[in-house]
């Protein structure tokens, strides 16, 4: 049964993350959230286009990493396709002799999320609140440019009011529905393309009024998040298992392999730039004349069978265990790359320091440039899952104390505060 075209009942709140993507209903009529097991959590932002001559559209979430590897990973695998909205030299791609607009894969997400709550709600929703980072580019025409496309892609979708709100905002209006009095709140938003933050007075006196701009006293981010503490691992970790730091003879002298290869590899998503025949045939005699070929012949199985993504997901596998356990295992069975090795949370704080010290420097200078004395701050609201970084967690108890740190829904929390927005963006809708 196709859903009726009566959409003004519902609002559909959708964070469409790097990592991990949700949808989130708001009733109008009842002004409150949608409870529904069918758009419950959230879904892995991946897309899956498998080999094929006829046109389909493309598998999404978890279904497309299941199938990605069922297929031994031969069709065209998307990860991540959030932090290329900024890129305006990234305009389109071809998949299966097909054209694409980035706008074009976009939508395919969106188009999915929303069939899926119009299943909840029976309605053709055309109303929606769109998550965005605070920054999605430091340069301004970028970040417009990141925003139109998203718009876009909504449209495309199947949406035709389309409202933006800040994800770290968004995040604090999930929390604001949780106390009981009136705090100052810092919230951190640690995803896997931005660390966003935003310092908002909460009152849930407040909650659902239309005018809350006064209440936003400072907002900003910056592009380093879980994705770069994946990058850093397979740099400091697993680069030497692929030749980085091997030498090959010139000229009668030992040179180091230039480390441009082992650069490509530390982001899955370039490693198929390494599947031409100059970058192939240089891996090939690397094998042959360097100090330690076998590296290079991992290298080689590494590009050739397309492993960059599995790889990845081991890496980033071992990451969430740290942030429990004190040691993780990164074991990769493919016959031409094993890897046996044990990371302990020391050597990847230590590998990653670079990384959380960029990202607590950021935090310093947007309390000191909005003025907000760190003492004011009465809570320290953290979402997304890289909020789950001990290292990170641990400099923020340090400025703040642990007292102060909350937690609650690293996952859901924007998608949730984004519905809870809707009366903000659509007030004509509450005043009837």
């Amino acid at each position: 049964m196709r859903p009726s075209p009566s959409p003004a009942r519902y609002i559909y709140g959708i964070d469409f993350g790097t990592s991990n993507s949700s949808v989130t209903i708001w009733d109008v009529d009842r002004r409150r959230l949608v409870r529904d097991p069918h758009i419950a959590g959230v879904e892995s932002s991946f897309m899956y286009f498998p080999y094929q001559l006829r046109r389909e559209p493309p598998l999404i979430g978890d279904a497309a990493k299941r199938r990605y590897v069922e297929d031994q990973m031969r069709g065209r695998f998307f990860q991540a396709i959030k932090t290329i909205l900024p890129n305006r030299t990234f305009t389109e791609t071809v998949v299966n002799n097909q054209v694409f607009q980035l706008e074009d894969l976009i939508a395919f997400f969106l188009r999915h999320l929303k069939a899926k709550a119009d299943l909840v709600t029976g309605q053709d929703v055309k109303r929606v609140v769109m998550g965005r980072p605070a920054v999605f580019s430091p340069v301004p025409e970028e970040d417009a440019l990141a925003q139109a496309r998203l718009a876009r892609a909504a449209q495309l979708a199947g949406f035709e009011e389309i409202r933006f709100q800040y994800e770290p905002i968004a995040a604090a209006f999930a929390y604001e529905s949780r106390i009981a009095r009136p705090e100052r709140v810092l919230v951190g938003d640690f995803g896997g393309g931005t660390s966003d933050f935003s310092v908002v007075q909460l009152n849930p006196a407040r909650q659902g009024l239309v005018d809350r701009a006064g209440d936003i006293l400072a907002t900003g981010g910056l592009p380093v998040a879980g994705n770069r503490y994946d990058s850093a691992t397979m740099w400091h970790k697993l680069t030497p298992h692929f030749g980085r730091g091997a030498t090959y003879e010139s000229w009668g002298r030992q040179v180091e392999v230039p480390d441009t290869l082992h650069r490509q590899i530390c982001q899955w998503d370039q490693i198929v730039f390494l599947r031409n025949a100059p970058k192939l045939d240089l891996i090939w005699r690397l094998a042959r004349l360097s100090t330690d070929p076998a590296a290079f012949d991992r290298l080689e199985a590494l590009v050739k069978d397309n492993q960059g993504f599995a790889i990845f997901q081991m890496i980033e596998g071992a990451k969430i265990a740290l942030t429990t356990e004190d040691e993780a295992p990164l074991r990769f069975t493919h016959p031409r790359i094993p890897i046996d090795q044990r990371l302990t949370l020391a050597e990847f704080n230590h590998n990653t320091a670079a990384l959380t010290g960029e990202i607590i420097s950021y935090l310093d200078r947007f309390l000191a440039d909005a003025r907000i004395d760190p003492a004011s701050i009465e809570t320290v609201f953290l979402t997304g899952g890289t909020s789950l970084l001990r290292s990170l967690r641990g400099e923020l108890v340090r400025r703040f104390g642990a007292e102060r740190l909350r937690d609650g829904g690293e996952f859901t929390s924007v998608g949730d505060g984004l519905a809870l927005s809707a009366p903000l963006y659509f007030p004509e809708l509450h005043a009837a």
